[in-house]
């Protein structure tokens, strides 16, 4: 059952990053924080990257391929004849899926688990070359721009004043210059930029012993789906509060 399993996880993994486009703006090799490979630049149109770490790119509904700019003050589809829905529901889905992948080849949108363990990695607020978070440790570091957030009535809100980035599984990491937040978003609808993580490195590989005096915040399946409760079988993740992982094979 156990390699069964671990086959499975291998599967999907595959399949998500072979479902990006192949097509990459630039060269991106990604910088490595809590064991993750994220990558420098937000995903510009679906299966590149933006220019730039400063560049906000694109904007996506949850579970969507198409991404949208503001130009002129109008909502633009990346495939040039999209309608933004404002009753966008992810088609129902409960996680992002592999043939909606925005990202690059090679490359994925983020677990809510990699995008905790990104928070807790270290947090700044800078305003240069544009207002933004630097998450990271050490040299170690990477530079997500605040780019606001399309709400789900189209109206495009507050750059420059927050940051709000997608997870796989709707759940989103919430930036300004006051601190960080991770939470549920309102809303599938809503357009938010995408940052991506590199396939085959997750924050849930790393396993901490620091623990004893830690609490437990939350239970997580292979792929870093949430769970109501501990698994009594199989193999899972323990998140604690101190922002350490351990993985459980039972």
């Amino acid at each position: 059952m156990l390699n069964v399993r671990l086959k499975l996880r291998n599967v999907i993994a595959v399949a998500i990053c072979l479902a990006g486009s192949a097509t990459m703006f630039a060269q991106e090799t990604g910088v490595v924080i809590n064991g993750v490979t994220w990558a420098t630049r937000n995903v510009g149109a679906p299966g590149e990257f933006a220019d730039k770490p400063e560049d906000g790119g694109m904007y996506y509904q949850w579970n969507s391929k198409v991404g949208w700019s503001l130009i002129d003050e109008e909502l633009v589809p990346s495939d040039g004849t999209s309608v933004w829905n404002s009753e966008w529901d992810g088609n129902g889905a409960t996680t992002w899926e592999p043939t909606n992948n925005p990202c690059p080849k090679g490359w994925r949108v983020p677990t809510e688990t990699e995008l905790e363990s990104l928070l807790n990695s270290g947090y700044e607020w800078t305003t240069l070359p544009v207002n933004g978070g630097v998450f990271g440790n050490g040299e170690n570091t990477i530079f997500l721009p605040a780019t606001g957030a399309i709400w789900d009535n189209g109206i495009f809100q507050c750059y420059g004043s927050f940051g709000e980035y997608w997870s796989s599984t709707f759940k989103d990491l919430v930036f300004d210059e006051n601190g960080t937040d991770y939470n549920v978003p309102p809303n599938r609808a809503f357009g938010l930029p995408v940052r991506c993580v590199k396939c085959g490195t997750t924050a849930i590989n790393e396993v901490s012993t620091d623990t004893k005096n830690a609490a437990v915040t939350g239970y997580f399946d292979i792929l870093g789906r949430k769970l109501k409760e501990e698994p009594k079988q199989g193999i899972y993740i323990i998140l604690y509060d101190n922002g350490k992982t351990e993985k459980v094979m039972k």
